[in-house]
């Protein structure tokens, strides 16, 4: 049975199969937390905690026994991943979700392992080698001598796996993992398998069979990034049934603008055939209960509608003209052509619209045409300009469609043979499956959406750099036209993954006075979202920023009003005259020493400042100090350590990111490191210390950052300037 497992600081162990060590950082923004099941009748007699618990995981199952809970519900539960254990009894433990050297998350059981052992054992001996161990069967599995087993009592997972691989009876011992890519985002849209585009498990659509993965990856891109309302695709076809199910909702609101540029008489963009709406379909229909799903299910289309039949060429050109326009005009907005048809040669207006475009910071996809031919050769306009991104079809076992064109100049290929998507019908809910490289494009149009709905600062060339150089290479299956589809069939999975992270964008709301001028070297500041400030328990707490600095002969903590500076009170912590850095755990303000007492951290009462205690930290000037959970990240200047809270064990320490740290805080899954030397402040992601930004302080020729706070549920950034004696407010956006 599920017993209380150590929790470990280190997870690696030595892979006996493999033949070397593999370690894994931890990932604190999840949790994997182990469910006492066989305590749990079923998820209609939980108690309230549970219940609560269960309401915030994003993956649970209670016949397996865990769940796996975000950061942010762990913000809501007001919590931290080392405390999950403590919201319900039902908790038997948990653990971080871990990255290994690859990069991949892996979601162990804290207390769940698995050993494979050898053949010539019999289950006498395994089960005296258990018993020895203290170890109890979770499950026998079906291959022989393959077992899941507890965690011994008082032990750790890790350590567990490490004793259990040195075993000359053991083939192998790994954790018990939980494979949640199911878990991962599956839409609800009835047609989805039909969709091989998107997924593609071999199975037979419309009587054909395909090959597995031979498609975007849709839905682990899904996973992170299913689209952005400011991101718009602009169908530039026969129109779309802006009235049906699967696309009303996502589509862009027009009010008097016209959008028919086949006609003179309507402003109407109702599609006048299907072409149009099955485009749409594929770049964007509405992820919902009905029908599809489209590449990008939550960005706007824009329908705008052209004759593609008889109608004349400087239309189109109109048509691009306007989009570029509109991308001129609204500059929060981001822009993706889709032109899903060809011209009889080059058309100079269509050409000079294309460029405006592109200059307007639009991304313009064309179909490469239906022709079997090599546009290298014979070319196919608009598609051979450089300014497109040009699209061939592929099938469903990634084989070149045996249409579509081919050549150098085609830029990258995707799905196009019995494609299921949208069509007019007299109910606005019809479906029917295209063939086209007609309808490759509009994949590659919907991915473009994606990428700039993680990343809107991306410009649109850096977009294109993005889908060219994450396709998958499918020129082996395809032998004669190596190098004539393109840089391969797109990856939607791996283009997100690949796509940065927006830079952090600041402003400044509010300016403060230090509410006494530094007059030594030492400053320093934490954020309390709720302390109390007063001894008598029934006093409601309050909001405070925690704040201190050096001044001859008086040293006092200040606890000021977050929103204006305003002093709320203020009291001298005793034998304390160079704090350098303060912290708040929730409970009790810390205060480490930058000379006088250097090496410790002490914690006072938040109502009068007395001594609650002290603990040892790594020897040097203590700059910086923040907390994260059972953790305190502790900096010395030119290192970061990160201690135990409870008695300031050393856990580990890193090189101080950019150089120098005077100032640390931890927000929002990252650590903000001042350097007052240079005035930025360097931000990583707290449980692997890679990069994220940097941020450059407010001050001007005199900027500084001596010390840090934050505000995780507003995303403000406090930071002080003793050379000044300020305090900046600064907004951040993600």
């Amino acid at each position: 049975m599920k017993t209380k497992v150590k929790k470990e600081d280190s997870y690696e162990f030595y892979d006996k199969l493999l033949g070397k060590k593999r370690s894994f950082i931890p990932n604190e923004e999840q949790v994997v937390v182990s469910l006492r099941v066989n305590e749990i009748e079923s998820q209609d007699v939980l108690d309230e905690k549970t219940t609560d618990l269960l309401n915030k995981s994003s993956v649970f199952d209670l016949d397996s026994g865990f769940a796996i809970i975000e950061k942010l519900s762990l913000d809501v539960l007001n919590t931290a991943s080392s405390d999950v254990d403590s919201l319900s009894d039902k908790v038997a433990n948990s653990i971080p979700s871990l990255v290994d050297e690859e990069e991949n998350t892996h979601y162990f059981m804290p207390d769940e392992f698995t050993v494979q052992f050898e053949e010539n054992l019999s289950e006498d001996q395994i089960e005296k080698i258990l018993k020895k161990e203290g170890c109890t069967i979770a499950q026998k599995q079906r291959t022989e001598g393959y077992y899941t087993l507890y965690v011994p009592s008082g032990k750790g997972l890790f350590e567990t796996m490490e004793k259990f691989n040195r075993m000359d009876e053991v083939l192998f011992s790994e954790a018990s993992e939980v494979g949640i890519e199911d878990a991962l985002y599956t839409p609800n849209d009835p047609d989805f398998k039909k969709l091989w585009g998107l997924k593609n498990t071999g199975q037979s659509v419309n009587g054909t069979s395909g090959i597995n993965d031979a498609d975007i990856d849709a839905n682990l891109a899904w996973n992170q990034q299913r689209g952005n309302r400011k991101v718009i695709i602009a169908v530039i076809d026969t129109g779309v049934d802006y009235k049906h199910e699967d696309l009303k909702n996502n589509i862009l609101s027009r009010g008097s603008e016209d959008w028919n540029f086949a006609s003179a008489l309507s402003k109407d963009p109702m599609d006048s055939g299907t072409h149009g709406t099955h485009v749409a379909g594929t770049a964007a229909a509405v992820d919902n209960t009905k029908g599809i799903i489209g590449v990008a299910p939550r960005c706007k289309i824009m329908p705008l509608r052209v004759n593609l039949t008889s109608g004349k060429n400087a239309n189109r050109a109109d048509a691009i003209n306007y989009v570029a326009k509109q991308a001129k005009l609204k500059k929060n907005n981001r822009y993706v052509i889709n032109c899903s048809w060809r011209m009889s040669g080059h058309h100079t207006g269509v050409y000079n619209a294309i460029r405006k475009a592109v200059k307007n910071n639009v991304v313009v996809v064309f179909a490469a045409g239906n022709a079997n031919r090599n546009i290298d050769i014979i070319p196919q306009y608009p598609a051979i300009y450089s300014q497109v991104i040009a699209v061939a079809a592929t099938d469903q076992k990634d084989k070149r469609a045996s249409f579509s064109n081919y050549g150098k100049k085609v830029d990258v290929s995707a799905p196009g043979v019995n494609i299921w998507s949208t069509v007019p019908n007299n109910n606005h809910n019809g479906y029917s499956y295209k063939n086209g490289t007609s309808m490759a494009s509009p994949h590659v149009a919907g991915l473009a959406g994606l990428i700039w709905s993680k990343n809107k600062d991306l410009t649109n060339a850096q977009v294109r750099k993005i889908i060219e150089q994450t396709t998958d290479n499918i020129d082996a299956k395809n032998p004669g036209f190596a190098g004539k589809l393109g840089t391969g069939r797109i990856n939607a999975y791996k283009a997100i993954k690949k796509t940065p992270k927006p830079k952090i964008k600041t402003k400044l709301i509010k300016t403060f006075n230090f509410p006494q001028a530094n007059a030594g070297s030492s400053t320093g500041m934490a954020y309390a979202r709720s302390i109390r400030v007063h001894p008598i328990p029934f006093f409601p707490k309050r909001k405070a920023l925690l704040f201190v600095t050096q001044k001859a002969f008086s040293e006092k903590i200040y606890l000021l009003n977050p929103i204006n500076g305003a002093v709320i009170k203020s009291f001298d912590p005793p034998a304390n005259n160079t704090l350098g850095s303060l912290g708040w755990d929730g409970k009790f303000i810390h205060g480490a020493n930058v000379t006088t007492g250097s090496g410790s951290i002490n914690k006072f009462h938040p109502f009068n400042g007395s001594l609650a205690g002290s603990i040892s930290a790594p020897a040097g000037r203590g700059e910086g100090l923040t907390f994260y959970g059972s953790y305190a990240y502790y900096s010395t200047i030119n290192k970061i350590h990160k201690i135990k809270k409870s008695n300031g064990v050393l856990l580990n320490s890193v090189p101080a990111p950019g150089g120098s740290c005077h100032a640390i805080v931890y927000g929002d899954g990252y650590l903000f490191c001042g350097n007052t030397n240079t005035g930025k402040i360097t931000v990583v992601k707290r449980s692997n210390f890679k990069l994220r930004d940097t941020i450059i302080a407010p001050g001007g020729v005199n900027k500084r950052v001596d010390a840090l706070a934050y505000d995780t549920y507003s995303n403000t950034l406090y930071i002080a300037n003793q050379k000044l004696n300020k305090i900046y407010k600064v907004k951040l956006t993600f």
